[in-house]
């Protein structure tokens, strides 16, 4: 019964994700509400209020997710800063790939730029806690260079998302990855 009960969570809210992602093409975050997603995903108020509080809370925790899910990878890639970035963006490709259609309405919705200062925050803090790891000389260039990479790296993915782009996903994995291999070093 609990392995039951636990499909039936992670089903919920897959279709309540989805749903967000969906209404993310059609009107702001701000826009959307409880009565939409519940609708789009055909489900009832209970169930969505059994899993988030409100809309703003299906956001974070998506974030969260992600963001837990890419500080995962960040953390079991090799501290060798010429074997990290490609380390790291091919695990990031690996969970955008995990979901390619849900991960595109999301970047290219109107939300994802708030999506994407939490991942630049997180990137952030995540470097500037192991700096030490790095061995950096100059600290204010160390995060003035995180800033670029993330900020570039956001954007790259998030114009690939768009169709701007006529590189395959690993071919922008690969040269982000040297584009920042050739900032660090």
């Amino acid at each position: 019964m609990a392995k039951a009960e636990y499909r039936s969570a992670i089903r919920s809210r897959k279709l309540i994700n989805t749903a967000l992602a969906d209404l993310l093409q059609e009107k702001p975050l701000d826009k959307i509400t409880v009565t939409d997603i519940v609708t789009r995903a055909e489900l009832n108020r209970g169930t969505f209020y059994a899993h988030y509080t409100d809309v703003q809370d299906v956001v974070n925790r998506l974030i969260e997710q992600t963001m837990s899910e890419i500080l995962s990878v960040i953390s079991d890639t090799p501290k060798n800063i010429t074997e990290m970035p490609l380390a790291i963006l091919k695990q990031v490709q690996s969970i955008l790939e995990s979901d390619l259609s849900f991960y595109k309405k999301v970047m290219i919705s109107n939300a994802s730029s708030f999506m994407q200062e939490q991942l630049i925050s997180i990137i952030l803090d995540y470097f500037l806690q192991h700096e030490a790891e790095f061995e950096v000389n100059n600290h204010e260039q160390f995060v003035l260079t995180i800033n670029f990479c993330a900020g570039g790296l956001t954007r790259l993915y998030r114009e690939w998302f768009m169709g701007n782009s006529n590189l395959t996903l690993d071919e922008l994995t690969t040269h982000a990855s040297n584009m920042i291999l050739g900032m660090l070093s």
